[in-house]
């Protein structure tokens, strides 16, 4: 597989279905195009799955960061986020051996476990971790700047990641709040300051990968001036972080399996992304762990706006563009 099935698998991640629900519309084309513009024209997920391709050998620790909302509108977070980051923490697994690292804040880290064990990765001890595949730990960040710079000295001390992978998470704005995409502001010292991990993985020249779908998620920092003018709040909730490849898509959990797909395609490996019924048990897990809807605010099978049939098809066709990509079919006229 090459670059050009990219193509359609970015294409099929970016069907924007937001209902009318007071946030912005008919922005997410725009916002990829920007992603697009900003990093030489090339499909963001074949740039992003290349990356960690060149990036990653068995055996190496990728951390794998995501986990938004606070009380009281979603007090354990939202289902777009935590289903997208297993399975990209999968996808590493199993197409190369990767040892993928789970962060996200407390309050978040019940739908993010029930998410990677819905996939069908277990969460290891300390002792097993490094024994096998098919585990994953999980790490949870302290809010507020001081903790958290603390936490990321930590991270890296203990497993001297190779790469880092944001999904759904959210960047400071230029005023050093967090921000809703219709303006609302958030404290640092209410948050995960995840950011702070893109700051040292920079002085590491680790590789760094955000997957976001309003601009004020980390990676958004890229193309800042674009989100300015493309959400209705932009100068405001734009984020100043920049990551070195940023995946613009219409729900960031799709902008995750677009990398696990990609992943499958290049390794020539389909399995590398999860199957359908990997998605409905996932999506299960995360719900019964407390995450809403991100746009509901109701702890329903929903991503989004979006229903869980959606979810389904979403992986049936990723799957079916990876599948028939590598297969070769002779015709004789």
């Amino acid at each position: 597989m090459d670059a050009t099935t990219c193509e359609y698998i970015d294409r099929l991640i970016n069907i924007e279905m937001r209902p009318g629900s007071g946030l912005p519309r008919g922005v997410t084309h725009q916002m990829y195009a920007a992603a697009r513009e900003a990093q030489n024209d090339q499909p963001l997920t074949f740039l992003a799955a290349e990356a960690l391709i060149k990036a990653l050998s068995k055996g190496d620790h990728v951390l794998v960061v995501t986990g938004a909302g606070t009380a009281p509108w979603l007090p354990k977070g939202e289902t777009d986020g935590p289903m997208g980051a297993a399975a990209v923490a999968r996808a590493l697994d199993i197409g190369i051996g990767a040892k993928p690292v789970m962060i996200s804040e407390t309050r978040n880290m019940g739908p993010v476990i029930g998410s990677v064990e819905g996939i069908g990765l277990a969460i290891a001890d300390e002792a097993d971790f490094p024994k096998r595949g098919g585990v994953t730990v999980a790490r949870e960040m302290p809010l507020g700047l001081e903790a958290g710079a603390t936490f990321v000295d930590a991270i890296f001390a203990e497993f001297s990641p190779r790469a880092i992978v944001f999904v759904e998470k959210g960047g400071p704005g230029i005023s050093g709040n967090f921000h809703s995409l219709l303006g609302t502001a958030r404290d640092p010292d209410d948050m995960a300051c995840a950011h702070l991990l893109v700051e040292e993985a920079k002085k590491r020249g680790v590789l760094t990968i955000g997957v976001g779908d309003g601009g004020n998620e980390i990676g958004y920092g890229k193309i800042r001036d674009a989100i300015t003018k493309i959400q209705p709040h932009g100068p405001k909730v734009g984020t100043v972080t920049e990551t070195d490849i940023l995946i613009s898509t219409a729900v960031s959990n799709w902008g995750g399996y677009g990398i696990a797909a990609a992943l499958a395609g290049l390794l020539g490996n389909p399995d590398v992304i999860h199957s359908v019924d990997d998605e409905y048990r996932m999506l299960d897990r995360c719900i019964a762990a407390g995450a809403m809807d991100g746009l509901l605010m109701r702890v329903v099978p929903y991503v989004d706006g979006t229903s869980t049939p959606v979810q389904g098809a979403m992986i049936t066709m990723l799957r079916e563009i990876v599948t028939n990509s590598l297969r070769t079919i002779n015709r004789d006229f």
